[in-house]
C-alpha cells in the first residue's frame, strides 16, 4: 500500500495524529491503535488466495469514484475471452 507523502505510518506512535492525517479516512482506525494488530482473516486469505494464478488489485483512497463499476466491467471482459 503506497502512503501519503507526509503519512507517519500505521506504525508511529504519530499514526492518525499528525497534520498528515487530516482528512484521511481511516485516520480514527490508526488513532485508535487498531491499525497496529494484525488483521486475523490474513492466513486465511492467504490460504485461499494460493489457487489464483493473477491477481488484480483495484482501490483508491477515497469512495465514489468507480472501483467497483470497473472491477465489474474488467470480470466481465476477462470471463468472455
Amino acid at each position: 500500500m503506497q502512503l501519503a507523502p507526509d503519512c507517519p505510518g500505521t506504525s508511529s506512535d504519530q499514526a492518525g495524529k499528525s497534520s498528515a492525517c487530516q482528512g484521511c479516512p481511516n485516520q480514527n482506525i490508526c488513532a485508535s491503535g487498531a491499525a497496529k494488530a494484525p488483521d486475523p482473516a490474513i492466513e486465511e486469505i492467504r490460504q485461499k488466495l494460493t489457487s489464483v494464478k493473477h491477481k488484480i488489485l483495484v482501490l483508491s483512497g477515497k469512495g465514489g469514484v468507480g472501483k467497483s463499476t470497473f472491477s465489474a466491467h474488467l470480470s466481465h471482459a476477462l470471463a468472455s475471452d
